[in-house]
């Protein structure tokens, strides 16, 4: 198609290639338009461009009938054209990754990122608007993600995306420059000209009617104009062609053989590209009929292109108008016959799927067979896909008859992955109404109490367990029923009747070789352990689930070392984990980055922490996790009250209390604590009490294990104290003790328990022997608090030199891990005891922008980057995960107002420079 009109366009886009190339920052060109606008002529020629300017160049095209198949598109640009952007090596290891999307994206910004510092890219996606989830999902993280690299997006859509504003993304390590074009009609004088040319002479009468009733289309110009050559080159001059394109297309195709229809109209509803073969093969007897040079005369009339071996469609809508004008009961033949035929030769049922929805009718089992093996191989690729191929399998199904029962509990058992637990208990109450047979009801009472749990929907599966307690099942249903109550019973139930009923459904489990209710009943005893405070029970039920049923169980069990003292141990299962993933090109599971954030928190390293904080934010916004969100703004809003930046924590509370998320199971707990907490430091003593004195009073028997968590009884203790409150630190003092009893020879909790016993019983030796224990352990903060209690008893009771001893043996850990409300709690003290030095006052808070405001962490960053090294070479350099990395980056690029690698490097060599070096 020619680009007369579009030469503002082309000069718009050639900008951004210009823009890219100078300052080295990522960019998104959208270029979106009504059907036959020419989007991807612009498209071609920006790419042709590009390729000009030493950019290397992938180009993809989705297509309408190929939107199951998870990131064809832009797996298909990677590897295009003779130098394609990823070498074969690269882009076959990322086979391994198609059943984690995050991990597969996360691989892929990896590649891209280096390949970037070679040579900038463009990568260009045609027909955006037939996009897989999959494409979708990774065109809206990488972009942000790459926005420091030289890396340009073009995309073409006939839809605006719904993730593109007309303001910059910022969902990545900087924002990413926007550019969308709107394709417009063209204009009177461009149709004319573009006629002139094509004609030879400008057009009159009738033929510039038509023209006009284009209305600036440019396919619809350029297949008139096609018409005109074509009727002129016969002889006619009359000008009397179609007045719309479906006339024209289904006039030339009623002028051909009827076998040459055949063949367009199966073309058109296998909807994409075929080879000659393979369409021969596809037609099957309807080739009998077919001229030897059959093709020739349908590339003449202008429905097919010239493409050597191939049958293409010389422009979709061309294929459109011969699908739309084909009567739906030969388009559902044809689309049975095409299932048919990728069957008989791939066998894809995922890729004959989009036929057998598009022929079937209810009671079909044939489109019922293909939908349901579709859903069970994509199940892993795609979760989500999956359940609706399976529920579309099931809907299909009558009511009376085997399949019926069986599509749904496929569907029910592939909800659960798609996150569709709501959803699974519905369909699981509408297929529970018409069992007959007990053993399928008990199944669909296992699988619907389990995504009842997993919603937090405890009463209902107590509601449950009652109604169903009367109905004779086998054992090994049994079993796994009892495996779902022995859960719901941690969080219900006393401990000792919960750790009773698991032990009891463990022990049968096993005699019946059950693993899905042994895989329960161990979860339910490791829930147990640590509500109870039990964490040595805990860490062997979880150590033990993971070793039968996976890594799943991997976070749970460094929890359980933590909370042991265990760091070391803890510390080499998340660096082996970080190795793992970095190896594999993958994301580190959210619940290993969350150990992580409690590993760098509990041994001081709380900056740390608060970056991976919001690593978890980040990562958890990108899938749209709005359960994740919740917890991860939580944790930061607590890291934010622990180093003192209180109008953060508030800000991220906010946040938290403000998102439209159910009530997951500890939710209101969560809050409730962070919202104590923040507002003892903000300095309403008293509010904290009335928030937090109910929850310490239940904490005995409470159903959730946060009382069990070394420090937290600390917490309340400083919330008393400064509330005047004895009975609240008494019972925080006998919590403690309670927890120094069930894990006895851990330090932090019995340095704590004996700590808050001191405090209670105004004792110095009991202080002084907190102090001994804690120093002993490996969490300096818990010493520091503790030596900051001491000293101020000393001085109080009139001992200044030990007093001030003490105190000054807590300002290191406060100052080295910049703990200010410890420093300023020491500070006051040492004023008041007389003393004067100035190491002591507490420095002036880091500047917000510039170098100086770069944190010890972001400074490490920035000097790899900005030598040129990429995201993971970082990470492997630090020890840090490449997407820790990239939240660094995402604050540098803030704090020192760059945008890419590039104006990073030359801020750099600023310092530098004017630091003389």
């Amino acid at each position: 198609m020619d680009l007369i009109g579009r030469e503002d366009v082309l000069a718009q886009a050639h900008r951004v290639l210009a823009t890219t190339l100078h300052s080295g920052q990522g960019a998104v060109l959208l270029i979106t338009g009504d059907p036959g606008t020419g989007k991807s002529s612009v498209v071609s020629a920006v790419v042709e461009r590009a390729g000009s300017l030493g950019f290397a160049v992938g180009t993809g095209k989705a297509e309408e009938a190929d939107q199951i198949a998870p990131g064809a598109p832009l797996l298909v640009a990677l590897r295009s054209g003779q130098a394609p952007v990823l070498d074969s090596d690269s882009f076959t290891a990322l086979s391994s990754l198609y059943d984690h999307r995050l991990w597969l994206v996360d691989r892929l910004a990896s590649l891209l990122e280096e390949e970037a510092s070679r040579r900038p890219i463009v990568i260009a996606i045609d027909d955006l608007q037939w996009a897989d989830r999959l494409t979708r999902f990774a065109l809206d993280v990488l972009p942000p993600r790459l926005a420091g690299s030289p890396v340009v997006w073009v995309m073409a859509s006939r839809d605006r995306p719904s993730s593109a504003t007309s303001e910059p993304i910022k969902t990545g390590p900087a924002e990413v420059p926007l550019h969308q074009i709107e394709l417009a009609p063209l204009s009177e004088s461009d149709v004319m000209s573009w006629a002139a040319r094509r004609l030879g002479s400008t057009p009159s009468g009738r033929a510039a009617e038509l023209l006009h009733g284009a209305g600036g289309n440019p396919f619809l110009v350029a297949e008139l104009l096609t018409g005109l050559v074509l009727a002129r080159a016969a002889g006619d001059v009359s000008d009397e062609i179609p007045q719309t394109i479906k006339q024209m297309v289904t006039q030339r195709c009623h002028a051909m053989p009827e076998a040459s229809q055949r063949a367009v109209r199966i073309s058109a509803v296998l909807g994409h590209p075929i080879h000659l073969d393979d369409l021969m093969d596809l037609l099957g007897d309807d080739i009998i009929d077919l001229d030897t040079d059959w093709l020739s005369p349908l590339i003449t009339y202008g429905v097919f292109a010239a493409r050597a071996e191939w049958v293409v469609f010389r422009h979709d809508l061309i294929r459109q108008t011969v699908y739309d004008t084909t009567s739906a009961a030969v388009r559902r033949d044809l689309h049975r016959r095409c299932a048919r035929w990728i069957l008989r030769n791939d066998g894809s049922a995922l890729a004959a799927a989009p036929h057998a929805l598009a022929f079937a009718r209810s009671g079909d089992a044939e489109a019922i067979r293909i939908l349901s093996a579709a859903a069970a191989a994509s199940s892993e690729v795609d979760p989500v896909g999956a359940a609706d191929l399976a529920r579309s399998a099931y809907l299909l199904t009558k009511r009376d008859t085997a399949d019926h029962m069986e599509l749904g509990l496929q569907t029910l058992g592939l909800l659960p992955a798609a996150h569709r637990d709501t959803e699974a208990i519905e369909l699981a109450d509408r297929l529970l109404a018409v069992a007959s047979d007990v053993e399928v009801a008990a199944q669909l009472e296992f699988l619907a109490r389990g995504a009842l749990w997993r919603t937090g929907a405890l009463e209902e599966i107590l509601t449950r367990t009652e109604a169903f307690a009367n109905v004779e099942v086998s054992q090994v249903a049994g079993t796994r029923l009892r495996s779902i109550q022995a859960l719901t019973m941690t969080r219900s139930h006393a401990s000792d009747a919960a750790r009773q009923f698991a032990e009891d459904t463990l022990a049968a489990s096993r005699r019946l070789r059950d693993r899905p209710s042994e895989q329960m009943a161990l979860e339910a005893l490791g829930e147990v352990a640590r509500k109870e405070g039990r964490h040595r029970d805990a860490h062997r039920h979880f150590h033990h689930l993971r070793s039968l049923f996976g890594k799943s169980y991997l976070a749970p069990e460094i929890a359980s070392l933590q909370h042991l003292d265990r760091y070391d141990e803890a510390h080499r299962l998340l660096r082996d984990a970080r190795g793992e993933a970095n190896a594999a090109g993958v994301t580190v599971a959210p619940a290993l980055i969350e150990a992580q954030i409690w590993q760098d928190h509990d041994l001081g390293r709380v900056e740390d922490a608060e970056v991976g904080a919001r690593t978890l934010v980040r990562l958890a916004d990108e899938v749209g996790d709005e359960d994740s969100a919740h917890g991860a703004h939580l944790i930061l809003a607590w890291l934010c009250v622990t180093r003192g930046e209180l109008h953060e924590a508030r800000e991220q509370l906010t946040i938290s209390l403000d998102s439209p998320v159910p009530d997951p199971p500890n939710t209101t707990l969560s809050e409730a604590l962070v919202t104590g907490w923040l507002s003892a430091a903000e300095g309403d003593a008293a509010a904290a009490v009335r928030i937090l004195e109910p929850l310490l009073n239940g904490a005995p028997l409470t159903l959730s294990y946060w009382p069990w968590i070394p420090g937290r009884m600390r917490n309340f203790a400083d919330i008393g104290l400064a509330a005047s409150n004895g009975d609240l630190v008494r019972r925080a003092a006998h919590i403690a003790s309670i927890g120094a009893e069930r894990n006895p020879g851990v330090s932090s909790f019995e340095g704590q328990a004996l700590l808050l016993r001191g405090l209670v019983d105004q004792n110095l030796d009991v202080l002084a022997g907190a102090v001994r224990i804690l120093e002993d352990g490996p969490r300096e903060l818990l010493l520091a608090r503790a030596l900051t209690d001491y000293g101020l008893a000393l001085l109080e009771a009139g001992q200044r030199k030990n007093g001030i001893s003490a105190l000054d043996r807590a300002w290191g850990p406060f100052e080295r891990f910049d703990i200010r409300s410890g420093m300023e709690t020491v500070q006051m003290a040492l004023r008041s005891a007389g003393v004067r030095r100035k190491h002591w006052l507490p420095s002036p808070r880091r500047a917000k922008t510039g170098w100086e405001s770069l944190t010890t962490g972001e400074r490490r960053v920035a000097g790899l980057v900005g030598s040129g090294a990429s995201n993971r070479a970082a990470a492997e350099a630090l020890g840090l995960s490449p997407n820790t990395v990239a939240t660094h980056l995402r604050s540098i690029f803030a704090k020192l107002d760059v945008s890419s690698r590039v104006q990073l490097a030359n801020a750099l060599r600023d310092v530098e420079f004017s630091q003389g070096r």
